[in-house]
C-alpha cells in the first residue's frame, strides 16, 4: 500500500501530505509496542495502560501545535512563540517517556505481588 501511495504522489494524482504518514507511523509504533508488551506477558488491559499515556501524550502534542496556527500573521515574535511551543512540545514528549517506562515497571511490580 505504501508503495502505491508513492507512486501516486510521484504521478500528482494525490498531494503530498506528511500528515497520513505521520499517523501511519504512530500506529506502527503503537503496533510494535503493544507487541513487545504481549510478548513480556502484558494482558491487554495492561498494554491498554501503557497505549493511554501515549494517546494522551499525543493529544497534549496537537493541543501545543495547534497554538501555533496563525502566530506568523502580524507578528514580530513568530521565532520566540514557535521555539517555546516547541520546546513545550518536547517536554510533554520527555514525560511520555518517562511515564511510559514507570507504568511499565508499576505494572510489573504488581504482577510480581499477585504471584
Amino acid at each position: 500500500m505504501k508503495i502505491i501511495r508513492k507512486i501516486k504522489k510521484k504521478l500528482g494524482i494525490i498531494p503530498d501530505n506528511q500528515t497520513d504518514e505521520i499517523m501511519e507511523e504512530r500506529s506502527k509504533i503503537k503496533k510494535t509496542m503493544a507487541k513487545n508488551l504481549k510478548n513480556i506477558g502484558f494482558n491487554q488491559d495492561e498494554i491498554n495502560e501503557v497505549l493511554d499515556i501515549l494517546t494522551e501524550c499525543e493529544k497534549n502534542v496537537q493541543i501545543k501545535k495547534d497554538e501555533l496556527i496563525g502566530t506568523n500573521i502580524n507578528n514580530d515574535y513568530t521565532m520566540e512563540i514557535m521555539k517555546k511551543i516547541f520546546d513545550e512540545i518536547r517536554q510533554i514528549e520527555l514525560k511520555a517517556a518517562s511515564d511510559v517506562k514507570a507504568k511499565i515497571v508499576e505494572i510489573n511490580q504488581r504482577k510480581s505481588v499477585k504471584k
